[in-house]
């Protein structure tokens, strides 16, 4: 059967002890995160073993409930099924690999990570850009503020042996609020080496995502959509069946998604304009952000000044209800 709606977000804790056209339909920083160990789990009825984090992926096996697996990463923003969007990839005890769904395992997640457990490499094609890395003893500062405790990586061969140390005391670290905490709300963790110290980094979470560009053809939407894609080889899912998927609902939607949504302006990320907004049409208009200075974005269209199919680049004062879908 399977698993209970966790209300807790479990998070991962080291251990311790344009116009009315725009229609819709410091550790280290470095690249996307390998397969490593995190624990022992089983499912809980029988599934199918996938060659990639969604149902959209080819099926390689079958196995049955009560099959005990080694959950190595989670990717987040898979296929949702009843609701819980993570998906494990896993390696049974006959030695079957693959990708299965979080929803029908023991594993203590729903839409987060296991304790202990980090974001897998990317799905093939994706690139997941690093922020940055994790400053441990920031961390310690802020979430056991005023104890006093070090940041002390007690074996610099495990990335999960970070804690915050003090006078009889050891504590765990909670990297995913570090990273939401340094880099903003939709910051995630990852590691990159399970066998380093030194090999965490933050990123943008990523969402559920699509086969192909859903907008269309020479619209505001598809040029968005495709510029992401182009950044980092992901089609985002901006779809909710709340609304019919015009411009102006991106941003509500990616959040709805899974996707890291801001009010600060960031290169790299999709520009979500209301009606009336810099110049949006009744149906809203998206942009893709090529540069930030100061007060200012620089963005890269389609039909906003030259029509269906062109595109045009404009620098401008953002509204202050213009949000950002950021890419990882």
């Amino acid at each position: 059967m399977p698993k209970s709606i966790r209300v807790r977000n479990v998070g991962r804790w080291l251990a311790a002890g344009a116009s009315a056209a725009c229609l819709a339909v410091t550790v280290l920083a470095v690249a996307a995160a390998p397969s490593f160990a995190a624990g022992t789990y089983s499912t809980t009825t029988s599934v199918n073993v996938r060659s990639g984090p969604g149902t959209g992926y080819s099926v390689i096996g079958t196995e049955p409930s009560g099959a005990q697996f080694t959950l190595q990463c989670q990717w987040q923003g898979g296929t949702s099924v009843n609701g819980n969007a993570t998906w494990d990839d896993v390696r049974f005890a006959n030695g079957v690999t693959g990708a299965i769904t979080d929803y029908y395992t023991t594993t203590p997640s729903w839409n987060s990570y296991a304790p202990g457990t980090g974001a897998c490499g990317a799905a093939p094609g994706v690139v997941v850009h690093s922020l940055g890395g994790v400053d441990m003893q920031r961390a310690c500062n802020t979430q056991y503020y005023g104890q006093g405790l070090k940041a002390v990586a007690t074996n610099v061969n495990s990335a999960y042996s970070w804690q915050c140390v003090g006078h009889d005391v050891s504590r765990g670290i909670d990297v995913t609020a570090e990273c939401a905490s340094e880099y903003g709300s939709g910051a995630v963790a990852a590691v990159t080496n399970p066998a380093s110290a030194w090999s965490w980094y933050c990123h943008w979470t990523v969402g559920r995502t699509l086969a192909s560009n859903t907008g269309i053809a020479g619209q505001c939407v598809w040029w968005a959509i495709n510029e992401f894609h182009q950044y980092d080889g992901i089609y985002p899912d901006t779809l909710n069946p709340a609304n019919n998927g015009n411009a102006m609902y991106l941003a509500t939607n990616a959040a709805y998604n899974g996707w890291a949504v801001s009010s600060t302006p960031r290169v790299n990320s999709i520009a979500v304009f209301q009606p009336g907004a810099n110049g949006a049409g009744t149906a809203g208009h998206v942009a893709w952000v090529t540069s930030v200075s100061g007060p200012y974005i620089t963005v890269s269209e389609m039909n906003f000044t030259n029509g269906p199919g062109n595109t045009d680049t404009r620098t401008l004062l953002p509204a202050s209800s213009v949000r950002y879908i950021l890419a990882p």
